[in-house]
Order: structure tokens, then sequence, then C-alpha cells
């Protein structure tokens, strides 16, 4: 596969970043509505739905969301004093109401995301491939310096 331009890559970055806008949109309308979730909070209960025992360290937590720690603690206080999750000795824990809501929210995260998914047409190897290539993005790839050329 050939490498992209500088251009390519802008309008591929662009477009990724308006389709994860709308996409937050829709989720946060639809969490919100019918869980009193937004988006983010349901990857951070998802991230520790998936995690062994329920819980993961702090300080991974917050790398596996991508924030910084103080983001982090300022996200999950809400989510305590409603009894979602809870810290304990520098981890973060799912309990058992998180863990419900957690699975309640997911049918309605699926269902959003495969009415934005339905309109694609993505051939059955699509997905698995697309989302390598998203992870990809996401785990920060290596990531080059600009080049010498300053912009017009």
């Amino acid at each position: 596969m050939s490498r992209l331009t500088d251009a390519q890559a802008m309008r591929l970055g662009l477009a990724l970043a308006r389709a994860h806008a709308r996409q937050q949109q829709r989720l946060d309308e639809r969490l919100g509505m019918w869980h009193g979730l937004d988006a983010s909070d349901f990857l951070l209960l998802d991230a520790l739905a998936r995690a062994s025992h329920g819980g993961l360290p702090t300080l991974r937590l917050a790398q596996a969301l991508h924030l910084a720690p103080s983001a982090l603690v300022r996200q999950l206080m809400p989510l305590e004093k409603t009894g979602l999750v809870a810290r304990d000795a520098g981890a973060v824990l799912l309990r058992p109401a998180g863990r419900q809501l957690h699975a309640e929210a997911a049918q309605t995260v699926g269902a959003v995301c495969a009415k934005a998914w339905a309109g694609v047409g993505l051939d059955p190897c699509g997905p698995d491939a697309l989302q390598s290539q998203l992870d990809a993005v996401a785990s920060g790839a290596v990531i080059p310096t600009p080049s010498a050329t300053p912009a017009p």
C-alpha cells in the first residue's frame, strides 16, 4: 500500500473527526435519554466491564481512555456518587449497579452503531480490517514529524 500524501492524510483525519463527532452526538443523545450516561461514561464502564475482575488500576484506566489522570478522577466522581463505580487502593472497580447499567446501555450503543454502519456497505472482511486500522490510529502508531517544507 502506498503512503498517503499529507493532504490525503489530512482529509482522512478530518473525515474521521467529523464521523467521530457525529457518532458521539448520537450516542450522547440516546444514552442520556435512556440510561442517564454519555458516550464517555459508557466507554469508562465498558473498559471496566471488559477488565478481569471488573476493575483496573487508575493509571491504566486513564491510559485506556486516553485521558489525563486528573480528567479521569473528575469523570469518576459522579459515577462514584451514583454507585456505579468505586475507587479502592489505586484501582477503579465496577460495582454491580454499574455492571447492570453497562449491560443495558450496551444494547443501546449496539443499536446506534448498527444504524450508523447500515448504509456503509462493508464487505464481510471489512469490519475486522477497518477495526484494526482504527485501533492502530487510536494506539498512536508512529507519527512522523512534519515535513521540512512549510505549508503554503
